[in-house]
């Protein structure tokens, strides 16, 4: 008995020994550690309101424009009713019918595009990417989630999935209000679809973020971290048919896409707090190849590049990546369905520089650039920089730190001081 008691010993001191990290790591990067009565923000200089960008989940900075492109659902109420990539599946018969929205960094000032020939139900918006054809920098192809509710069509129709998410193409010219409905894009491989990497305006990568659409298992799923997700590549061809392999399934929690230095793609793995740098194998591949990581310590979302446009003002290069997402996950599930939009969900945006996106320096640890408790900005969920002209700025080199949420009533800039917000 007494050697099956200090055998029993060890073994609990080995496992707590080997659990320990993991169960810690879980605990930060969910809130547990960063109670809400002790939340210290970080802003920059001034803080600016974007109006009309209510829950707008993801952001996106077209270079040659030199404007801003995000998918905003408008409607606080209905998003918090029906919004699949959240697990909020209550109202399926109200869902939201949200829009393209165009940001002026320069005027912070939005507008709204009009959808033409898009005769869906309902726009439930998620996730966005833009592509540009190299012969025509007017002409941008938007690729956007939208989460339809599943119509039922048989009387098994209850063992059907509730929501019937594809994916909308739409053209526009830089300038105009309008935004043209391509098709919409579906295949069976499309199933919880969560952010894009537009490739041409006929292909795409996509993530399915959840296995599970819903219920305990989703939890468990955020949880444990295994590579139940996957990344897709899709293909419309000639006539019209959809194609869909999986580009890589080995990463926990698919989430955000991005576009890092040199055709890097950058993916999330939001619940499990660490970005992934990878490569596409190839001009045409359809897989994806990890070179390595980097954890958070917090939620990772939808992950940005911000390539610095005035090195030569100054010799002093900027560029790095910015990692957004939720202060505290934990209290996600339940404040995100607040339909007064008042339940706090606190934000942290972490900045790493270019030369994190080297396989050399994966150790590099990511720096805080922006934290809120919630009554600034609401579970951010994207950050995107877009650099002032320091020859119109006095000579400084600032920035606009532009910070948008799925369940935000506004999307917010912040202007920092790359000197020491950015080193």
């Amino acid at each position: 008995m007494a050697l099956f008691l200090y055998l029993t010993t060890v073994l609990v001191g080995v496992l707590s020994a080997l659990l320990y990290a993991p169960v810690k790591r879980e605990a930060t990067v969910i809130g547990l550690f960063r109670p809400l009565s002790s939340w210290q923000n970080i802003h920059g200089i001034e803080n600016r309101v974007i109006p009309d960008t209510v829950a707008c989940e993801d952001l996106h900075y077209h270079e040659p424009s030199g404007l801003l492109y995000s998918a905003c659902a408008g409607d606080l109420e209905k998003a918090a009713g029906w919004f699949p990539g959240a697990g909020s599946l209550d109202y399926p018969e109200k869902p939201g019918y949200g829009t393209l929205v165009v940001i002026d960094p320069k005027t912070l000032k939005s507008r709204k595009l009009k959808l033409v020939d898009f005769q869906s139900p309902a726009f439930v918006t998620h996730g966005i990417s833009l592509y540009n054809p190299p012969s025509d920098p007017t002409t941008i192809y938007i690729f956007a989630v939208n989460h339809l509710p599943n119509t039922p069509s048989s009387s098994t129709s209850s063992k059907e999935p509730k929501a019937a998410s594809r994916i909308e193409l739409f053209v526009h010219t830089v300038g105009s209000d309008t935004a043209k409905h391509i098709r919409s894009i579906s295949h069976p491989l499309i199933r919880t679809p969560n952010d894009l990497l537009a490739l041409s305006e006929k292909e795409f990568l996509v993530t399915n973020d959840h296995y599970y659409r819903g219920g305990l298992m989703r939890l468990v799923e955020d949880l444990v971290h295994k590579p139940w997700t996957d990344l897709l590549h899709v293909r419309v061809g000639d006539t019209n048919n959809v194609t869909a392999t999986i580009s890589t399934a080995s990463i926990g929690g698919n989430n955000g896409l991005g576009w890092g230095p040199n055709g890097q793609v950058l993916i999330s793995d939001a619940t499990g707090g660490t970005i992934y740098f990878a490569e596409l194998e190839g001009d045409h591949s359809k897989t994806l190849s990890i070179t390595h990581s980097i954890p958070a310590d917090g939620v990772v979302d939808n992950p940005s590049f911000f390539s610095d446009p005035y090195v030569s003002f100054d010799g002093k290069d900027y560029s790095g990546y910015l990692l957004p997402g939720l202060g505290r996950p934990i209290d996600f599930p339940v404040n995100y369905k607040d339909p007064t939009g008042q339940a706090p969900l606190p934000s942290l945006v972490w900045y790493l520089p270019e030369s994190a996106g080297k396989k050399e320096n994966r150790k590099t640890q990511p720096k805080l650039v922006f934290s809120d408790d919630g009554s600034n900005l609401r579970g951010a969920t994207t950050a995107v920089i877009v650099a002032i002209d320091p020859a119109t700025n006095n000579g400084k080199r600032e920035g606009w730190l532009f910070v948008t949420g799925v369940i935000a009533p506004h999307m917010l800039a912040t202007k920092i001081d790359f000197a020491t917000a950015l080193v």
